[in-house]
């Protein structure tokens, strides 16, 4: 079976500002791809709108990761198309996360799908810090 080209270069778009280096979703694939527990109305909208992720940072060096000095919070989604489940987890442990919340069902863009879990995460982390 042929895996599904679902990112593309960005020489396809008419703006002058992307460049070959920049990646898009494919419209048509967005919704299932990256955010398929919303409606298709919101999906197609934020398919419409989309940035680009530039090559480089797949490929470039963050230097000194922040959750080895900063504690850390972890939620992610169980269904994510574009991060593999067993990542997350490992991430979240990496991190020593101080809470780790995975969202049963919910898609890659979990700030839209599911934002009271996300804002309650948040919540959470600020007042055990605070």
């Amino acid at each position: 079976m042929k895996p599904t080209i679902v990112l593309v270069h960005g020489a396809f778009a008419e703006s002058a500002s992307w460049s070959d280096d920049d990646l898009f979703i494919r419209q048509e694939l967005f919704h299932q791809q990256f955010i398929g527990d919303v409606p298709a109305g919101t999906a197609a909208l934020a398919a419409a709108t989309q940035r680009p992720l530039n090559t480089t940072a797949l490929s470039e060096g963050s230097g000194e990761p922040a959750w080895k000095d900063v504690p850390s919070w972890f939620v992610y989604p169980e269904l994510d198309l574009n991060i593999p489940l067993a990542a997350h987890r490992f991430m979240a442990e990496r991190a020593g996360a101080r809470t780790t919340v995975e969202l049963p069902g919910a898609s890659h863009a979990i700030p839209a799908s599911e934002p009271a879990a996300v804002t309650e995460t948040i919540l959470r982390a600020a007042r055990s810090i605070a």
